[in-house]
């Protein structure tokens, strides 16, 4: 395997004699999208400030490309771009003259610099000559992302990016975000409250809860088929009726439009065609499909009972 590309080890942080992040452990890879998720006041700004090397750790350690984050070389630096839910907009100046200065702090050239910025203010609809100062918060978003992806990194931290986009601005960023994972290797490191859109491309998930870290899976093991089986029919109550007469069938809840049921696998082998040997009327049979929301509350309660 690749070497990481993030790697946080045993991270602690105290800021003023509070202590905010406990033991945190994080790994990402090249041509990954990893989502960091929790509650506001969770920690995970400050665990993103102290990957970028904007926190010192109180202990542990934070690396990015194999090197300590904090006091990290400018050469690594120029490899990575970040984009933070606030700040990082210099007012007086224009989005142009904002990806002349970070472009050229990056070694690029003003034809590149140009050449990258007509074609991601295209995509974003970013058409504004009036100094940053008098954008809006969802212009701010799109200028901080740009200027973000000018120099093409390997690695992109965002925390809190969608908010303040418009929804054409979103699906462009969400599908944006999955292109250059897919075709450039880029490792992305993505915080975020929206949890719909986090779940349209993320390749991992991690949750933080109150400084500690209470959740680390791949998406395909959090939305993975659950064992709720889903029938949609004409006469649900009386389908309800039916299954719970089936031994190894139990009915979890009914509508006016379907049954959802859960099966004792060890009696029941093919839940369809049980049901259509009762001479059940099925209009859709399918096998229910967990959500990263789900998965949300079910681990946020979980890790509040335990703490």
């Amino acid at each position: 395997m690749k070497s990481p590309i993030i790697e946080v080890r045993e991270l602690s942080l105290s800021l003023q004699g509070k202590s905010i992040l406990k033991r945190v452990n994080l790994v990402t890879h090249q041509a990954q999208i990893c989502a960091f998720i929790g509650e506001n006041g969770a920690g995970k700004t400050s665990t993103i400030r102290c990957i970028a090397g904007l926190y010192p750790p109180s202990e542990g350690v934070c690396t990015i490309f194999g090197e300590p984050s904090y006091g990290m070389s400018q050469h690594n630096r120029n490899r990575f771009g970040i984009v933070f839910d606030e700040g990082g907009i210099y007012s007086e100046m224009t989005a142009w003259e904002h990806m002349l200065f970070f472009g050229r702090l990056r070694g690029l050239d003003r034809s590149a610099i140009a050449n990258q910025f007509q074609k991601l203010a295209h995509h974003f609809e970013l058409k504004s000559n009036l100094p940053a100062g008098r954008f809006s918060k969802g212009m701010k978003q799109k200028l901080m992302v740009i200027r973000e992806l000018l120099h093409e990194p390997e690695l992109l931290i965002l925390d809190e990016p969608f908010n303040g986009l418009d929804p054409d601005a979103r699906i462009f960023l969400r599908d944006q975000l999955k292109e250059i994972c897919l075709t450039q290797g880029t490792s992305i490191l993505i915080s975020s409250h929206d949890l719909f859109d986090i779940e349209k491309i993320a390749d991992q998930v991690i949750m933080i809860q109150q400084g500690e870290i209470v959740a680390n899976n791949t998406l395909q093991e959090i939305t993975g088929t659950s064992e709720h089986y889903i029938v949609t029919c004409s006469n649900p109550k009386e389908v309800a009726e039916v299954i719970r007469q089936i031994e190894g069938m139990t009915v979890v809840s009914h509508d006016q439009h379907s049954v959802v049921f859960i099966i004792n696998s060890d009696i029941i082998h093919h839940p369809l065609q049980t049901l259509l040997e009762r001479q059940v009327e099925v209009n859709e049979f399918f096998k229910a499909k967990d959500s990263l929301e789900d998965f949300y509350r079910k681990t946020k309660q979980t890790a509040a009972r335990n703490s």
